[in-house]
């Protein structure tokens, strides 16, 4: 009520001060606020940067004092109309400008479902939260990742978080991975060489949004559709994560979360951004992106980027060059219709392939460098990736939003693998053997989303409404050769070079065929928030769903298998509630479903060879309950959540004893129960934002304790029960504020695998299996960086990673691979230019 009083006041100051002493007429003062001048505001205080734009400006600044406080600009320098600089100043800042003579007046920006401007442009598109480039925050006012629609992370009752585009800069983050080792409650494991699984509470994370559109397979081993995609940061604004159960907007999967990912948008005004790394191992990047009008008086906007990636790497054979290429045009076509259009191209060249390293066979650690790398020089993988989207943004009126996307993406490529399989006797330090084929690879996914969004009033409030269809189609093939000459040979682990294998002819022999590989899954989705009370919010949600999945695999001299499945609709439910406590505090309570088909597994009797197989175990379902309280402090410049969860998922397969297993890798193994019950609990934490004027901070705490109800045992014993992440800046005061220094930690309790790996001969026939069993302690790796502002425009960092130079190992396997060592000490020195 206080702050309502000062408001008001405030208000009718300026009404008087504009009628008792203007100097202008009207008209004449509009024309003055329409026409562009230089700015010239240096990055500081956002009191500060407001007052030396109204000196600039010739205006005076009527602000409260706590509407501004803690809040950073990263400044403005540029020729801009008044309301433009003005709207480009507070971008991210929660806060919007109005004038009125020459008076501006700065006040909050009302968080629910308030919309993003960005200069002129005032269309906002569904699904892409808030951009937050040029903010210089750890923090967005809005996200969009667990709604569709613009969203105070406060608002929304469900663990979310978010790595902004300043996070990424300070960190020097290149891809997904990186931005996923980052964030809090994320597991990041390795699946091969050149591939990371993401994991959360336990669960798998296997479905991705672009823009919050329709769901994507993310294209990790999690999965069975062979993308081999890496996530380039090139082209994306900002990462955000949500954690738990998320079939209302993410279809199918485990109920590990979701990601959204934000692309850059064209700005209404021209920018140059050019970066340049150098870093350990040969680790060679640079980037440069141009954006602005293109024409009609700003109304057609557009964004180039181009970024090259050429490096080595700590483990020996090994080294990856990637040129990538993302453009995007804006065109507002109607004073109410915003048209989008862009594509993105990606090509791959990857040298040297390993499944990781092995151990004894009882599991205890090898001890080899972490340089070793068990592949060879000759192994490759060729590819390419590329993507075109579309998206129509339409305001039917001031609260009613219209929005259609598209999107296909198509990866593919070819493969050359040389590898290790097999555990080493403590005795005799034999056992390991080469393993390698050719393959090649294809994945297209074709996505479609159609949603209407808008507020509406009744009994005296207002409320919200979404509604939507989504489409996936994802179709997909894997081709691959036997064993490549050479292969079933020892390798001797402790000195791969005594025990060399030549580069063997590149065959295309094709010896199994996945093809097709095809999902088809859509459905229709719906919310309705309504405001029961001034303080009191509730979610209610559904989506109905459609499932199908078909595949023939085709192995030379054996009968075809056929898989086809299809899952009738099925209605996944979602609830929250957000009661308001104050204006910065809320405590909220939610209930979310989603559902994984198992197409994969069968049940019994067994299919007979060459026959389609349609017997599929039903789907596992996963549903969870959350509660907790979220703070969004000093207008928005910090927000924190805490939050308790409980996750459970059942129907997982689990071998039926009443008949013999049969198994077709990744096609339709036989035969299986739905019997399998999974729980995982724990507490999540996390805050991120502005702390204090130039300290900047995102931390995160989360506790899992996750159970296989089955046997008793652990369900997922890689996810540490412990896992805190940490990472701050502080840009230094008075004649040091050239100079911003950070540092943290990523801090893991302990993890373990255990048991049985299978012994072989040299054909690759199995003699017999062995138990193993190994347990990592936990550990910490940290890390640092220094900025150094040369001048306005040009700015060093110098990224120093695992400082103490850990030994650790970031994905622990089996004994006979997938053991990954987590990088060694490095450095990586970046030169970036802004010019406007």
């Amino acid at each position: 009520m206080p702050y309502l009083i000062r408001q008001t006041a405030l208000s009718l100051a300026i009404v008087t001060a504009s009628c008792v002493g203007v100097s202008l007429p009207a008209r004449a003062v509009d024309h003055q606020h329409a026409v562009e001048q230089v700015f010239d505001v240096a990055p500081g205080p956002l009191d500060q940067a407001l007052t030396r734009f109204a000196d600039q400006a010739g205006l005076r600044l009527m602000v409260a004092s706590e509407v501004v406080t803690r809040q950073h600009s990263q400044g403005l320098h540029g020729r801009y109309a008044v309301q433009q600089g003005l709207d480009r100043l507070l971008l991210g800042s929660g806060l919007s400008a109005r004038l009125s003579g020459d008076v501006i007046l700065v006040e909050r920006t009302p968080a629910l479902g308030a919309a993003l401007e960005l200069g002129t442009t005032t269309i906002q598109g569904q699904g892409m939260g808030q951009m937050t480039e040029n903010t210089g925050s750890y923090t967005p006012s809005l996200t969009s990742v667990g709604s569709k629609t613009p969203t105070s992370l406060r608002q929304t009752p469900q663990s979310v978080s978010v790595i902004t585009h300043q996070v990424i800069q300070d960190k020097g983050m290149v891809d997904l991975t990186d931005a996923m080792k980052m964030t809090p409650g994320i597991t990041v494991r390795n699946s091969n060489e050149r591939i990371n699984d993401f994991y959360s509470r336990g669960f798998a994370i296997e479905n991705i949004q672009i823009d919050g559109a329709a769901p994507m397979a993310l294209g990790t081993t999690a999965g069975s559709f062979y993308s081999s995609k890496v996530y380039n940061l090139a082209e994306f604004d900002h990462v955000e994560v949500l954690r738990g159960a998320s079939g209302l907007f993410g279809g199918t999967g485990d109920p590990g979360g979701i990601i959204n990912l934000v692309r850059k948008r064209p700005l209404d005004t021209y920018q140059l951004k050019f970066e340049a790394s150098a870093g350990s191992w040969d680790n060679y990047r640079s980037q440069v992106d141009i954006t602005g009008p293109m024409g009609f008086d700003g109304k057609l906007r557009g964004r180039l980027v181009a970024a090259y990636t050429d490096r080595q790497y700590f483990m020996d054979e090994r080294s990856s060059q990637s040129p990538t290429l993302y453009g995007i045009l804006e065109a507002d076509v109607l004073p109410s219709t915003r048209l989008t259009i862009g594509g993105r191209s990606e090509r791959i060249n990857e040298n040297g392939a390993s499944a990781g390293l092995p151990r004894y066979s009882d599991g205890k650690d090898l001890g080899l460098p972490r340089h070793t790398n068990l592949s060879e020089s000759w192994a490759f993988q060729d590819g390419r990736s590329d993507e075109v989207f579309a998206k129509v943004d339409h305001e039917l009126s001031d609260d009613w939003k219209l929005n259609v996307s598209y999107t296909q993406t198509q990866d593919s490529g070819l493969q050359k693998r040389a590898f290790n399989v097999g555990s080493v006797n403590p005795v005799t330090g034999t056992g390991a053997t080469r393993f390698g084929s050719v393959a090649r690879y294809r994945s297209d996914q074709q996505l479609a989303d159609v949603n209407l969004a808008g507020k509406f009033n009744l009994f005296d409030r207002q409320h919200e409404f979404l509604m939507g269809a989504d489409h996936q189609r994802i179709t997909s093939q894997w081709r691959g050769t036997g064993q490549l000459a050479g292969a079933f040979e020892p390798i001797n682990v402790f000195d791969p070079g005594s025990t060399p294998w030549p580069n063997p002819p590149t065959t295309k022999d094709w010896l199994a065929d996945y093809n097709p590989n095809t999902q088809i899954q859509y459905g229709l989705y719906s919310t309705l928030r309504l405001q029961l009370a001034e303080p009191l919010h509730l979610i209610v949600g559904a989506r109905a769903q459609r499932y199908k999945f078909y595949q023939t695999y085709q192995e030379r001299g054996v009968a075809p298998a056929y898989l086809s499945t299809r899952e009738p609709t099925k209605v996944v439910p979602y609830g929250g509630v957000v009661y308001d406590l104050n204006d910065e505090w809320s405590a909220y309570a939610s209930y979310s479903e989603i559902f994984k088909p198992q197409q994969n597994k069968l049940e019994g009797p067994t299919p007979a060879p060459g026959t389609e197989s349609s017997n599929s175990i039903e789907p596992m379902t996963g549903k969870t309950y959350e509660t907790g309280i979220k703070g969004e402090l000093w207008g928005g410049a910090v927000n924190t959540s805490f939050a308790l969860y409980y996750t459970k998922r059942e129907h997982e397969a689990v071998l039926d004893p009443a008949y013999p297993v049969t198994t077709v890798p990744f096609g339709g193994s036989c035969c299986y129960v739905t019997q399998g019950e999974v729980v995982s609990k724990g507490v999540d934490m996390e805050v991120s934002g502005e702390l204090l004027p130039d300290w900047s901070l995102m931390a995160g705490y989360t506790y899992n304790h996750n159970q296989n109800r089955n046997d008793d045992t652990v369900f997922s014993s890689l996810t540490p029960k412990h896992l805190f992440k940490l990472w701050s800046t502080y840009r230094l005061p008075g004649e040091f504020n050239d100079l911003k220094i950070g540092g943290g930690v990523n801090l893991q309790s302990a993890n373990y695998v255990s048991g049985t790996a299978a012994v072989l001969d040299n054909t690759g026939a199995v003699i017999r299996n062995e138990s193993y069993e190994y347990r990592q302690a936990g550990y910490a790796v940290w890390n640092a960086m220094a900025e150094y502002r040369l001048d306005d425009h040009w700015s060093l960092t110098y990224n120093l990673n695992n400082v103490f130079d850990k030994t650790y190992y970031s994905t622990v396997g089996s004994s006979v691979a997938a053991n990954w060592y987590g990088e060694p000490r490095n450095h990586m020195l970046t030169l970036r230019g802004t010019f406007w």
